[in-house]
């Protein structure tokens, strides 16, 4: 199931242009959503395979990070198709943009939060089982956790920090970052002996 996901991402990344081009943001979330919820069996998978007590906490972060991701994904699909289909100035674009806010940013960015604990407990559990390579890519991966928690910070406290203020989310740059992570967790499974 995991090679399905990479599959639509890849999917999804070639054919970014037309689906924006033709307004199809929606059916675009709608992917995403089933991109997700193939890589559901991972956190479990991955704790039956490296087989440490560590890693049960791990799986919990990993199960919460895809499930958020999923409802915030699948929630986004039917905002947007409600947006677009019934555009006849009953929605302003404030609340639009309002909704997009409450269901996308903070519930995202705690999610990518917890995707870097995920990582970081894989990272000690294939240090655990001496596989260096892995481990530094699963350690090199919890480092993000310090990128989204100043984005969760700049998006949800009301009186700006210094220095938080010129911290965005970069989709382009947590798609990628995403894609490379479940790549190399689904690599890793098929190539495992």
């Amino acid at each position: 199931m995991g090679w399905v996901g990479i599959s639509i991402f890849v999917l999804i990344a070639s054919t970014f242009r037309k689906l924006m081009k033709d307004n199809e943001y929606a059916f675009l979330h709608v992917l995403m959503t089933f991109m997700y919820a193939m890589w559901l069996p991972l956190p479990l998978t991955f704790y039956r395979l490296l087989n440490t007590d560590l890693l049960l906490v791990g799986t919990i972060f990993g199960l919460i990070y895809l499930v958020m991701i999923v409802i915030a994904m699948a929630l986004q699909a039917g905002h947007i198709s409600y947006i677009v289909k019934h555009n006849d100035h009953q929605i302003s674009e404030m609340h639009g943009d309002y909704m997009m806010a409450v269901i996308s940013n903070p519930m995202e960015g705690l999610a990518n939060i917890f995707k870097c604990i995920w990582a970081w407990f894989l990272g000690v559990s294939f240090w655990k089982n001496d596989e260096m390579m892995m481990a530094a890519i699963m350690f090199l991966f919890s480092l993000f956790f310090f990128y989204y928690l100043l984005i969760v910070l700049e998006q949800s406290v009301v009186k700006q920090m210094k220095g938080i203020t010129n911290v965005k989310p970069n989709q382009t740059f947590v798609n990628l970052e995403t894609f490379v992570f479940f790549l190399a967790l689904v690599g890793y499974i098929t190539i495992k002996p």
